[in-house]
Formats: C-alpha cells, structure tokens, sequence
C-alpha cells in the first residue's frame, strides 16, 4: 500500500517537471520571436511612424502684411446741428452726402405743419401708386437705376455671407435714396391722365406752402452731413486731441450702441426740441485717428510713417501719416491723420483696426517648416527635397507675422544651389536628416 503512493506521487512530480520545461521552451520560442520581429521589423516600423507619409510642399513667393492690432477713435474737424426751435426737420440731402458751402441742407417747419406733412406724404404715395399700377413698365427703360439696385443687393449678400452687421445702414440708405431717386423720376413725367397731372399740381402747391414760413439750415462750410442726435462730447474736438486720455479710445457695449447712426435721408422728417442736436457738419478734407498700442511696437509707428489702417466693416484700406505718439499709462497713444475715405469713417466713432506698417516680399512658408533659428543674424534651416534626398539648406528670414514668414537665400555664401520658387519642401521637418530619402 505504502509502495503505491509512492509510485503515484512520483508521477506528478515527473509530470509538472515536464509541464515546467514546456512552458521554459515556449517561454524561449516567444523572446527568439520576438529578437527576430525586432531585427526585422522595428526599423520599418520607426521609419513609418517618424518618416513615413512626409508632408511636403511648393515654396511659391508671396507678400506679407506686417500689422498690428490696434483700438482708437476717429477724431474729425467737425461741427454740431442745433435746432434753433422746436419744429420738424426735413433734410434736403440724404445721409453722407457732401454741400458746398451756404447749402440749405434742411428745412425746420413748425410742428403745427405735422398735418401738412402727411397729407403730402400721403398724396406723393398715392401718386407713386397710382402711376405704377397703371404703368408698371414706366421705368424699364432705365437700366442704370436696376444696375445700381443689383449692386447694392448684391452686398447685401456678401455682408450676410460675411456675417457683417456694421456696413449694412449705408446700404440700406443707398437703397432709400434709389427709391427716393426713382420716385423723383415719376413725378417729373409729365402724365397724359388728367387726375394725376393735377394730384400732382396739388401737391406741388401743398410743398411750397409748408416751405414759404421755413427757416432755412444752411452749412457753414463745404462738407459732409451726418444726421444723428447724439449729444456732442467736446473731448473729441479735433483741437482737443492730445487730450485725449487712453480709456477715451476704447468702448463698451453701450458706447457703441450710443454711436449707431440712423439711416435718414430725403423724403424722411422728424421732431426736434429748441437746442436739441440733430445732425452733424463734418469737413471731409482731413480726419485723425487716435488709437493705442503696446510699447514694443514703438519702432513701426514712428512720427512721420506712412500706415495702412484697415478697419474693422470698411473693405478697403485707408493710407494714413503718424503725426505723433505719446506714452500714456502702459500704452503709446498714436495720433494718425488721413485725408482719403473720410466719408468711410464719418458715421463711426469708435473701431477696432489694424495697422499694416509694411509688405514683405518673399518665399512664403509656415514658421513650423523652419528649424534652428539664430535669433542674431535672422537665419534658419529649411529641408528642400534634391532627387528624392533631404537637403538642409540656410535661409535668411526676412520677416514673421502669426504662423507665417517671408524668407530668402542667405546672400555671400559658397552654396552653390540655393533655395528658391518651386523647391519642395518638408512642412514638418522633424526627425528629417540630411541625405534621407523622402518618397
């Protein structure tokens, strides 16, 4: 009995002693397996991870705007309105438009006339009416009134691609003095349906009767008109402008909202307190523009320079003279002087702009395809591709404006195949060696 546990308990042990040098000798097959997928395989495997599928591109030249941002106000040589009594305004020009000097560009009549007023409103609405109803076609024969419409339809919508609010009153006032234009157009046709002829001979008498007690708004000088009845801030006379202090240029919520300008313009009237502003004189031979910026851009707005202003809602630049700057807490004041697009800029107060101070002309690359720069002399490393072939070459970096630089071969140098147009290069040039070849 003694004899048979023995022999039993020996056959397991014989049997996890074997189980063990199985499990030893699959152990030994998966490491040889693996030394030999890393001989393999591993160097494959690190060249797709870091070279393979490199990106590469065309070096074409292009230009840089070098700019900075910039909040300022608009300063103008310009002049309140002020209704010498209560009455009704009615403009004789429509919203921006330039007088001569001595121009009646509006007319106060006594509230008392406010009858008068509609019934004219009314008439010259049943007239326009009348004529197109039984006339549609009147005007088909003028094409240049529906290219103008079609125009400013047409920036309407890219304005509203562009999800820009701000220009979409100056459209809309031109759009009402179109209108305003053609309506004009069908009063002066003479009309061969008597009832009209003298509906409009009625009208014409009802107009010089509300006009013969008027008094007369006339400009003092030759300029733009504004009409608005924002009270006037005399900070911002243009004799007052070194005064200005730096949270004068910037603007909250409401300030904003207090500048927002109404589209008003012929055939419109409106009431008016005695002193009460209503409209604004501007002189379209010059204007300023008074903004901040940080101290280390110092350098770009010297006095003296000429500066592109872009403005925020105006598409076209505007060229403007530094006159001065001023240290004014931890920003420099910068005092601009323009006299071109004025009548761009009359119906804002404050903006937020950019300055371009410069246009570099170059090769055109993303910053991240440049390596090892030397800050001193403005150089740094590129990889262009030579026969399928990384090749390192130095380049002069001309300029760097957010993710973007302007750069050129490194003059006086023993290269003998520079970089230039039409080389390709490596986007990402990390990892990238000289001599690898790049599929």
């Amino acid at each position: 009995m003694d004899n048979t546990k023995g022999k039993t308990i020996q056959i397991k042990d014989n049997t996890r002693r074997e189980s063990i040098r199985k499990e030893q000798r699959k152990r030994k097959l998966i490491r040889v397996i693996f030394i030999l997928f890393s001989l393999l395989y591993l160097p494959a495997l690190w060249k797709w991870v870091f070279h393979g599928n490199i990106e590469t591109s065309v070096l074409h030249s292009g230009i840089m705007e070098m700019k900075i941002s910039a909040e300022g106000v608009f300063i103008r040589s310009e002049v309140p309105i002020n209704a010498v009594r209560e009455g009704i305004i009615i403009p004789a020009v429509n919203q921006g438009e330039r007088v001569p000097n001595k121009y009646s560009f509006a007319k106060l009549v006594d509230k008392s006339s406010q009858q008068t007023l509609q019934r004219i409103e009314s008439m010259e609405r049943d007239i326009i009416r009348q004529t197109t109803d039984e006339s549609p076609n009147i005007l088909d024969g003028d094409p240049a009134f529906h290219e103008k419409v079609q125009n400013e339809v047409n920036k309407l919508t890219e304005l509203a691609l562009e999800k820009n609010i701000i220009p979409v009153d100056a459209v809309k006032s031109t759009l009402e003095q179109l209108l305003y234009q053609r309506n004009r157009e069908i009063f002066k046709k003479q009309d061969d349906r008597l009832y009209l002829q003298k509906n409009k001979e009625e009208l014409e008498k009802l107009q010089n009767s509300l006009t013969s007690d008027a008094i007369n708004v006339q400009a003092e000088f030759s300029g733009l008109v504004v009409w608005d009845n924002i009270p006037y801030d005399e900070k911002f006379k243009s004799e007052n402008i070194n005064n200005l202090a730096l949270e004068d240029l910037f603007a909250d919520d409401n300030k904003q909202k207090e500048y927002q300008i109404q589209s008003i313009g012929v055939g419109d009237s409106f009431n008016v307190e005695k002193d009460q502003v209503f409209a604004r004189l501007v002189n379209n031979e010059k204007s300023w523009f008074v903004c901040a910026v940080e101290h280390k851009n110092a350098e770009y707005v010297k006095p003296g320079n000429s500066i592109l202003l872009k403005v925020e809602g105006i598409d076209t630049g505007i060229g403007c003279n530094v006159e001065s700057i001023q240290p004014t807490g931890d920003k420099l004041k910068v005092i601009m002087s323009f006299n071109e697009s004025v009548e761009k800029t009359i119906y804002l107060r404050y903006a937020k702009s950019e300055l371009i101070f410069n246009n570099i002309q170059g090769i055109k690359v993303p910053v991240r395809s440049l390596t090892n720069f030397n800050v001193y002399d403005s150089t740094a490393d590129i990889i262009v591709v030579r026969f399928d072939r990384a090749s390192v070459k130095r380049v002069k970096v001309l300029a760097r404006q957010d993710a973007f630089a302007i750069i050129e071969a490194v003059a006086d140098t023993k290269e003998t195949n520079p970089v230039r147009v039409f080389d390709v290069y490596v986007v990402n040039p990390q990892n990238i060696s000289e001599g690898q070849v790049i599929e």
